[in-house]
């Protein structure tokens, strides 16, 4: 019994590594156009767009999984299916630049999980646009991701996005509980607005109108899981500006407390807030 277990085992562990060498040797790196962190970065600098993320949680609702924050939701599913290909004018859709691209200066305990996300690359590669040229969606996490990086660069040019901007933050109710170093302290002014920090998506309709209600000159953030990826999309649909900046904030104070990075700080940091 033993013994025949570990056959039925033998091409699950060899389809494993065969994708993995795949993946190191780069050979996914021309299925999707993918911006690097560094140009997504100099990107979201130079130009006043709406932007959203995916991830793997987002992968994971359109597969039809429950995530720690967010329960599957089917109409969620499909919309998130339908924005991840949206060519629309003044909004960037972000994908994983590393879930494709093996990239130098990875921490040990990220470049594990990323030689694992078999799954999450298949879905790239059949869901994504190739006419699309995606955003890193990384690029609001590096300081977890990475051991070698410029991060100071980095953090300059984010903190410039928000610097001088009048912003509504649409977030969990718990997201600033344990911040010291608000990256938002460099804004004119925020104005928050707390939601529920799990399964926001079933009280959609009511973000959406308390958002609109608020002054339609400032920038919206979103810190909502995937839920922001729908609220960005259709505030840009209303002519709003709205940013899904995910893990910005926690990733901001992480550098500024020159934490050290590891698998335990990195499982906590993507806890729900």
């Amino acid at each position: 019994m033993k013994l025949i277990k570990k056959i039925k085992r033998i091409p699950k562990r060899i389809y494993r590594e065969i994708e993995s060498y795949i993946y190191r040797s780069g050979l996914y790196s021309n299925k999707i156009n993918i911006m690097s962190p560094m140009e997504t970065e100099q990107f979201l600098v130079d130009y006043d767009e709406s932007f959203c993320r995916f991830g793997d949680g987002e992968i994971a609702i359109m597969r039809g999984e429950n995530i720690a924050f967010q329960k599957y939701d089917s109409e969620l599913a499909k919309r998130l299916k339908s924005i991840l290909n949206a060519k629309e004018k003044g909004l960037a859709i972000g994908v994983n630049y590393a879930y494709l691209n093996p990239v130098v200066g990875m921490n040990e305990f990220t470049a594990a999980f990323l030689n694992s996300m078999a799954v999450q690359r298949y879905f790239m590669i059949n869901n994504c646009s190739k006419e699309i040229k995606y955003i890193d969606a990384g690029v609001t996490q590096l300081y977890q991701n990475y051991n070698i990086y410029d991060f100071e660069m980095h953090f300059q040019r984010m903190q410039s996005m928000f610097r001088g901007k009048d912003i509504v933050l649409v977030c969990g109710e718990n997201v600033l509980e344990n911040i010291k170093y608000n990256a938002f302290e460099v804004c004119n002014t925020v104005e928050y607005l707390f939601m529920p920090r799990k399964n926001a998506y079933e009280i959609y309709n009511v973000i959406l109108e308390k958002v609109l209600s608020t002054d339609p000159k400032k920038i919206v953030c979103a810190i909502l899981g995937p839920t922001a990826k729908v609220l960005v999309y259709d505030l840009h649909k209303q002519g709003r500006i709205a940013w899904d900046i995910g893990h910005y904030l926690k990733d901001y104070d992480s550098y500024m407390r020159k934490q050290v990075i590891t698998g335990e700080s990195i499982q906590n940091f993507f806890k729900p807030d």
